[in-house]
C-alpha cells in the first residue's frame, strides 16, 4: 500500500470516528488529525499525477522516428576546439530530453526532438579529423546549440564533414569517361601511363610539358597511319 493510499485509508477511519465521539478535547484531536492527513494527501496527489504524465510523455526509440536534416551551421576553430553553432530560434525553450548530442571518436550525432512540431538531426559519420570524444561538449542556449569538439593538436580543419574519397571518386569516374572507347574500359596499365603523362603535363617546368606534347602528336600519327 502507498503512502497516499494509507493516508486516505486513516482519514476515511478518522471521519467515522468524528461522527461517534462526544467529548470536547477527542472532536478537537479528531479534527487537527483530519486536517493533518487531508493535507497529507493534497501533498502526494499531484506528484503521482505528474509521475503518471511522464510515463506518458516517454521518448520513442530513436529508430522509430523521422528526421528532418540539419544542412545549416556555422563553425570557427579557436586552436584546438572546433564550435559548431546551429541556430534554431527558441530552441532553449524545448525540454533538456529532447536535445540529445552523443560524440564518437570521428563523429557526432546531434538530434532534436519536437521541435516545431518535427525532428531535426545533425548526423556526422565522419569528421575531417578526429577529435576527443570524452572532452567534447555541448550547451544550448535561448537560440542556439553550442557543440565544441575537442581535436588533439591544432590541425586546421576547413570544414566539419570530410569529403575523402569523393572528389578522387567524381575524378576516377570523369577520367574512366572520357579515356573509355566503344564501351571497353582501359587496361590498367594503360590508365597509369596516362595518369603519369598528365602529372608531367600538369608540372611547372615548360620543358617536361613539351616533351609530353611531342609524345602525344607522335602517339598520334602512328594511331593514324596504322588505321
Amino acid at each position: 500500500m502507498s503512502e497516499l493510499e494509507q493516508y486516505q485509508e486513516d482519514l476515511a477511519e478518522v471521519q467515522e470516528w468524528l461522527k461517534i465521539a462526544k467529548k470536547p478535547n477527542n472532536i478537537e484531536y479528531l479534527n487537527k488529525r483530519i486536517k493533518f492527513l487531508s493535507d497529507s494527501i493534497k501533498i502526494l496527489q499531484p506528484q503521482k499525477v505528474e509521475k503518471d504524465e511522464q510515463i506518458e510523455q516517454k521518448m520513442p526509440p530513436i529508430d522509430e522516428l523521422k528526421f528532418e536534416k540539419i544542412t545549416k551551421y556555422a563553425f570557427e576553430q579557436e586552436e584546438n576546439k572546433i564550435k559548431i553553432i546551429i541556430n534554431m530560434d527558441g530552441i532553449g525553450e524545448l525540454p533538456q530530453k529532447n536535445i540529445q548530442v552523443e560524440f564518437g571518436k570521428n563523429c557526432f550525432d546531434v538530434r532534436v526532438i519536437g521541435y516545431n512540431n518535427a525532428n531535426h538531426r545533425l548526423q556526422i559519420n565522419k569528421t575531417f579529423g578526429g577529435f576527443l570524444d570524452k572532452m567534447s561538449s555541448y550547451k544550448v542556449t535561448k537560440n542556439n546549440i553550442h557543440i565544441t569538439l575537442i581535436i588533439p593538436d591544432q590541425t586546421q580543419w576547413t570544414q566539419i564533414k570530410t569529403t575523402e574519397n569523393i572528389i578522387d571518386q567524381k575524378k576516377e569516374q570523369k577520367e574512366k569517361k572520357k579515356y573509355e572507347k566503344d564501351g571497353q574500359p582501359l587496361d590498367e596499365n594503360v590508365k597509369g601511363v596516362l595518369g603519369m603523362l598528365k602529372g608531367f603535363y600538369e608540372s611547372d617546368d615548360p620543358e617536361m610539358r613539351e616533351t609530353v606534347r611531342e609524345f602525344m602528336r607522335q602517339t598520334a600519327n602512328k594511331q593514324m597511319w596504322k588505321n
